[in-house]
C-alpha cells in the first residue's frame, strides 16, 4: 500500500453538520483514498477559518458566514470545495403553536455574525413580509445549548436551532415554526473549505479529500446504525433515540453530490450586507472551488458509488 499523506481537518461544533466528514474518517474512508486524517473540534466557525490561515488544518467544516466574511474583510483566500448540512429550524417556546403568533415576540439573536445570526435576520424579513411584526431582537450568546435553555425558560420567544437541539426542544414542548428548507437554505449554507493556495500547491490531496467526503455522505445516507453510532459519539448525545431522529430528520432529502449551492450563498450576502456594504456586491462564486465536485459529476465516480451503495 502506498504511504499515506497525513493531514487535519477541522469542525466548528458538534451538531449534525459535522457528521458526514466525522463519518468519513471513522468509516476508513479517507485511508482509502490514501489519506491519514485527524480530525478536530475547533472553537465554532471562526476557529476553522483561523486554523486553515494558520496551517493548524488544512480541511475544514464550517458554515458559510464566518468564511464570507473572512474573504471579503480580511482577504482570506478560502473557498468552499463541497456543500454540507445546514439543517435549520425556527422554533417557537411552549405555547406558541405557529409562527403567526409571533408579532410582537422576542427573537433570540446570537450576536456574532454567524449562522444563527444570519437567519434569524433572513426570518425576521421573512415574517415581515407576511405581516408578522414587531418582533424584537433579544441576546442569545452561544446560541445552540444555551439557544434551548433560554427558549424553554422562556427567555425568548423563539429562536433558531438545528438538531439534536431542535429535537429535544420538540420533545420537550417547543414547536417547529420555520424549515429554512422551504427557503432553499438546507444543505446550502456550508460545506467542507480549504486554502485555495493550499489546493494550488496539493490539488491531488484536495481531490482525493474530497472524493472520500462525497463517499463518506454516501456511508452516511445509506448506513443507518453505524451514522447513528458516531454521531453519538462525537456529538456526546447519550440518548440514541435523539440521535436516531436526527438522522431520521436529516437523511429524507440530504444530496448525493454535495455542490456548494451559489444562490443560497447569494442570500446569505444578502443579509451580511445591511452590517458589510461590501457583501452587496460580491458575487458568489469569489467563495466557491467546485471543480472536484464537478469532476466527480463528471467522471463517473457518482454513478460507481450508486451501485457500491445501493443508491
Amino acid at each position: 500500500m502506498a504511504e499515506l499523506t497525513s493531514l487535519a481537518a477541522g469542525y466548528a461544533t458538534i451538531g449534525q453538520g459535522a457528521g458526514p466528514m466525522v463519518v468519513t474518517e471513522r468509516a476508513g474512508l479517507f485511508v482509502k483514498h490514501g489519506l491519514r486524517v485527524e480530525t478536530r473540534l475547533m472553537r465554532g466557525a471562526a476557529g476553522v477559518v483561523r486554523a486553515l490561515m494558520s496551517g493548524e488544518i488544512q480541511f475544514g467544516n464550517l458554515a458559510a458566514p464566518a468564511l464570507l466574511r473572512s474573504v471579503l474583510v480580511e482577504g482570506a483566500d478560502v473557498a468552499f470545495l463541497t456543500g454540507g448540512i445546514n439543517q435549520q429550524f425556527l422554533m417557537g417556546r411552549p405555547g406558541i403553536p405557529s409562527r403567526r403568533e409571533l408579532s410582537g415576540a422576542r427573537l433570540g439573536f446570537v450576536g456574532d455574525g454567524g449562522l444563527n445570526d444570519v437567519l434569524t435576520r433572513f426570518v425576521k424579513e421573512e415574517l415581515e413580509k407576511e405581516a408578522i411584526r414587531e418582533i424584537t431582537l433579544v441576546p442569545l450568546p452561544g446560541g445552540g445549548r444555551e439557544a434551548l435553555v433560554k427558549l424553554l425558560e422562556k427567555e425568548c420567544d423563539a429562536a433558531v436551532l438545528t438538531p439534536p437541539e431542535a429535537i429535544e426542544a420538540r420533545r420537550r414542548g417547543c414547536q417547529f415554526l420555520v424549515d429554512f428548507g422551504d427557503y432553499g437554505l438546507n444543505y446550502a449554507l456550508g460545506g467542507i473549505a480549504a486554502r485555495r493556495g493550499y489546493i494550488k500547491d496539493n490539488e491531488e490531496v484536495a481531490r482525493r479529500f474530497v472524493r472520500a467526503y462525497v463517499e463518506g455522505m454516501q456511508r452516511y445516507r445509506t448506513d443507518r446504525d453505524f451514522t447513528v453510532r458516531v454521531q453519538q459519539d462525537y456529538s456526546g448525545i447519550a440518548d440514541r433515540s435523539v440521535a436516531e431522529e436526527t438522522y431520521d430528520m436529516t437523511r429524507p432529502s440530504m444530496p448525493k453530490l454535495p455542490r456548494p449551492v451559489l444562490p443560497a450563498l447569494g442570500v446569505a450576502l444578502k443579509i451580511m450586507s445591511r452590517e458589510l456594504p461590501q457583501a452587496a456586491t460580491a458575487d458568489p462564486r469569489r467563495f466557491v472551488d467546485d471543480r472536484f465536485i464537478r469532476e466527480i459529476d463528471e467522471t463517473g465516480f457518482l454513478s460507481s458509488l450508486r451501485k457500491r451503495y445501493g443508491i
